[in-house]
Parts: C-alpha cells; sequence; structure tokens
C-alpha cells in the first residue's frame, strides 16, 4: 500500500512538473532554438517574438511579465499580438489577455507578441523577463500565463534562459542556451 501511495505521489509531482510551460524572447517567429536567442543589430527596426513553449494545454487567455532590457538605448517602437490581444500595462509591463484565446501549435508553441524594436548602438545588450507589476502571483518571480480553459488558474512560467527570472535574449551576444522544458529529472537533480 506504501508503495501505491509513493508512485501515486511520484507521478503526480511529474505530471505538476511536466506541465509547466517557458517563456522567451526569440528573433524568428518559426524557429524557436539558441540560435534565434540572439539579433546582431544594424541601426534599423527589427523584431522580437515572445515565445510560449511546452504548454499543453489547448488554447491560453492572456499571460503576464515583465521585460528588462539591459541598455536604455534600446526603444522599443510598437508591441502588438493577435486575436484582439489587450496590454493593461506597457511595453515593457505586459499585462495581457486576448479577446478570443490563442491555440497552442501541436508541437506546444505560441507567439504571444511581436515586438518591434530599435537599437542604433554596438554593444552587448541583454533581455530578462520576470515578474509583472502588479503581480498576480506574488509568490512567483517569473513569467505567468493563463490556460483560456481555466483562466483563474494562473501557471507560473520558466524563463528559456533558464533562470526565473532571468535573460532570455540578446543583442550583439551570444544569445542564450534555452532550456526547453523541465521535468521529475531536473527536478531530483537539483537535491
Amino acid at each position: 500500500m506504501k508503495k501505491m501511495l509513493a508512485l501515486a505521489f511520484v507521478a503526480l509531482m511529474a505530471s505538476a512538473v511536466a506541465a509547466q510551460p517557458g517563456m522567451g524572447i526569440f528573433f524568428s517567429n518559426e524557429s524557436f532554438t539558441d540560435a534565434d536567442t540572439n539579433f546582431d543589430t544594424a541601426g534599423a527596426a527589427f523584431d522580437a517574438y515572445l515565445v510560449l513553449l511546452g504548454a499543453e494545454f489547448a488554447s491560453v487567455g492572456g499571460y503576464e511579465c515583465g521585460v528588462d532590457i539591459s541598455d536604455a538605448g534600446v526603444f522599443i517602437l510598437d508591441v502588438s499580438g493577435p486575436n484582439g490581444w489587450t496590454n493593461f500595462g506597457d511595453n515593457t509591463n505586459h499585462l495581457c489577455g486576448y479577446q478570443t484565446p490563442l491555440m497552442v501549435d501541436p508541437d506546444q508553441t505560441i507567439v504571444l507578441a511581436t515586438f518591434n524594436m530599435l537599437y542604433a548602438g554596438t554593444a552587448e545588450v541583454t533581455i530578462a523577463l520576470g515578474q509583472s507589476t502588479p503581480p498576480s502571483l506574488p509568490d512567483w518571480d517569473g513569467p505567468v500565463v493563463a490556460d483560456a480553459a481555466f483562466p483563474d488558474d494562473l501557471i507560473g512560467t520558466y524563463c528559456t534562459g533558464g533562470e526565473t527570472p532571468g535573460v532570455v535574449a540578446t543583442l550583439n551576444g551570444d544569445g542564450v542556451t534555452a532550456t526547453e522544458a523541465r521535468s521529475l529529472s531536473d527536478i531530483k537533480a537539483l537535491f
């Protein structure tokens, strides 16, 4: 009996851990690899994409995150999103919802928003994601997302750079190693 309870507990933990998605910024709206986490600027406007990875639910009703850019010389010219995207924050403090929920792709990824940015400098710049202001999950330091089927149950997401809050992209740098998933093995390795 004790073994069955222990196995049920481990299975429950594994399903909860596997369900934690990640959020990052990529400079492609189709490819979300390490190579897409850096952009070498040339003084012209460019796009960056806020992406949810590893979503194990069917649709997204909204999200929250804070965007921290290490150089004040980087300008966010515009931020937009699909399906009636509405931001109740600002360009670096996203408190966003969708008029029509976003359907998650079969590969469990979805582009949440598009940034149009400008940086004329050549120095390396880091872009990090963290908690929004005010946060809906005060005990969680990172971004959150709402499953459209259960909008009151917010899900804390990890940052794809590996730390939450943390750097998820660079300009004129090396990019980041995008962490793909949080698994039970990753959690067990911490102990």
